[in-house]
């Protein structure tokens, strides 16, 4: 069946003859469960409509007709442009036969149609893939020459960076050698530790909140008790009590 152009979605469609043994209502049952089908009668012919997607006003965009008449099941289907139109068609195809499975008692039909239908589909499917075949492989090559231009590239700055690797080593070196003099700075000593905990009751009228006195000084809390048991056990402070 030719295609024809309708808005921005484009219609084609193909058929095949065939004597219905059954009553529309026969085939409606077998369908009865596929929830994504919209099924009405006209005439003496069931019509299955099956809705991909809808436009901006709720109309049907992407989907496909099945009529299902006495001497004929004909298929029309809608394809975007943005669509392979061989790929599309090769989707309503295998959505007709599902069907077709589905109602394979309600029609008799001659296996040379549904062979050529098959027959041409393949053919489609094969140069549908030859020709993503043909683009891939374009792009893989474009991305090797891409590829071998930037690993050139990586090798003379690799080459030129030697210097600047040695150098940069070095002032890491020192970096890490003064970060450990830093700390070791902040680092409260044992006395000016016992020295703080003093000051502080003297202050706090002879009490101590270990985990205030920690965020403070920023002195784990286990610390800070070894500290005070070490000034009580000295003689330097007394327990309340």
């Amino acid at each position: 069946m030719p295609t024809q152009t309708g808005g921005t979605a484009s219609v084609a469609g193909f058929r095949l003859q065939g004597r219905r043994v059954k009553g529309v209502s026969d085939i409606s049952s077998h369908f009865s469960e596929l929830g994504f089908l919209e099924m009405s009668t006209d005439n003496d012919t069931l019509v299955a409509l099956n809705v991909e997607s809808r436009d901006i006003q709720k109309n049907p965009y992407l989907f496909s007709i099945i009529y299902f008449r006495p001497n004929m099941i004909e298929v029309l289907y809608t394809c975007l442009p943005t669509m392979s139109p061989k790929k599309r068609r090769i989707e309503v195809l295998r959505h007709f036969l599902n069907l077709m499975t589905i109602a394979e008692d309600c029609y008799e039909v001659e296996m040379k149609q549904v062979y050529q239908l098959l027959e041409a589909s393949i053919t489609d499917m094969t140069e549908y893939v030859t020709a993503d075949y043909d683009k891939l492989f374009s792009l893989y090559d474009n991305l090797k020459t891409e590829f071998s231009v930037l690993q050139k590239k990586v090798k003379e700055m690799t080459d030129g960076s030697s210097s600047l690797s040695k150098e940069n080593f070095e002032l890491k070196s020192r970096n890490d050698e003064l970060s450990l003099k830093l700390k070791s700075l902040e680092t409260l000593s044992d006395s000016v530790l016992a020295l703080k905990i003093q000051e502080w009751l003297s202050e706090h009228k002879g009490e101590i909140n270990i985990a205030d006195f920690s965020k403070v000084y920023n002195v784990p809390e286990a610390r800070v008790e070894q500290m005070l048991n070490k000034l009580v056990t000295e003689g330097y402070l007394e327990t309340k009590g």
